[in-house]
């Protein structure tokens, strides 16, 4: 075999030597590239204020004195002066009866002046409040002692809440809570009592709950009532955003930035959590540590993010 002329084989060596430095220019390049990634993030602040851990309980509005109004003769009734919803006061009129006797002798009273047989009684309210029930109305007979209508006191209006027994502790008599109703908005409330019975089978006791500020609200409608179970103040507190967890929810950490370009995990330990909130019980922060609050999920141990403003 004839030897390879010498400007061949200076060709093939250029060539392989053109190939390695286009191989290794390639890879520098895709180290850079990766190196050049980095997350968006939004940041936030470790926070010093008070959070409190809430229960929501199901609870009924009742007003829990109603006066009953009775017929205190026999006869028809007359003239009826109240409605379902009419607001009466303590002593007003509401009904206006008539025993059959002076109906029977209403024509020979009407011919002759000087006999007189009136027989009408007027009925009038036993106290202040709301006519939540009319149970007679024009021309009906009513014997003596049956009920016309019955008046419910507004001041005793209240919410029913039933408290499971291992949390009574938190339905402490004067405590304030707050009282979540169907249509978003809260009423104020505070525990006035607490009734004597235990449900057997459920173990709950009922407390009664009074609104603070005066509302016309009707009775049976159902609310939340939120119940305070712990309180911490001037603790450390972090959007619940900014805190993340493994898939069975046993350990958590923040990402905190280093400097303007990288973060890193740290392990924290949680405490009272809400629906925004988290308390953070170790490691301490300062307030000028930054954590990460969105752009979070998914980054290693360390991290290169860039920030952006929220």
């Amino acid at each position: 075999m004839s030897p390879v002329p010498p400007y061949y084989r200076s060709a093939s060596c250029s060539a392989v030597l053109a190939l390695l430095l286009t191989g290794c220019g390639s890879e520098a390049t895709t180290a850079d590239e990766v190196l050049a990634v980095r997350t968006p993030v939004t940041l936030a602040s470790m926070r010093r204020t008070a959070i409190a851990e809430e229960v929501g309980l199901n609870a009924t509005s009742v007003f829990q004195r109603k006066n009953s109004v009775r017929a205190n003769i026999a006869g028809f009734v007359e003239r009826s002066f109240i409605r379902p919803g009419d607001h009466v006061s303590a002593g007003q009129d509401l009904y206006l009866l008539r025993t059959k006797e002076a109906r029977a002798l209403g024509e020979i009273t009407a011919q002759d002046s000087s006999f007189r047989v009136k027989g009408a009684i007027t009925v009038k309210a036993p106290s202040s409040g709301l006519v939540v029930q009319v149970d007679r109305s024009l021309n009906d007979y009513v014997n003596d002692g049956d009920q016309l209508a019955v008046i419910a006191d507004e001041n005793t209006f209240a919410f029913i809440v039933n408290v499971p027994y291992e949390l009574n502790a938190a339905a402490r008599i004067g405590s304030i809570c707050t009282v979540l109703l169907a249509d978003s908005s809260t009423v104020e409330g505070r525990i006035a009592a607490q009734l004597s019975a235990v449900d057997p089978v459920a173990q709950t006791q009922g407390f009664v709950v009074r609104p603070i500020h005066a509302r016309n609200l009707p009775e049976g409608l159902i609310g939340r009532v939120l119940l305070r179970t712990r309180y911490r103040t001037n603790t450390q507190v972090l959007p619940v955003a900014a805190v993340l967890g493994n898939e069975e929810m046993s350990h958590f950490w923040v990402m905190r930035l280093i400097d303007d370009s990288t973060a890193i995990a740290v392990p924290i330990t949680k405490g009272i959590s809400t629906h925004d909130s988290v308390e953070v019980l170790t490691p301490t922060f300062s307030g000028t540590d930054r954590i990460i609050l969105t752009g979070a999920f998914g980054l290693p141990d360390t991290a290169n993010v860039i920030i952006q403003s929220p």
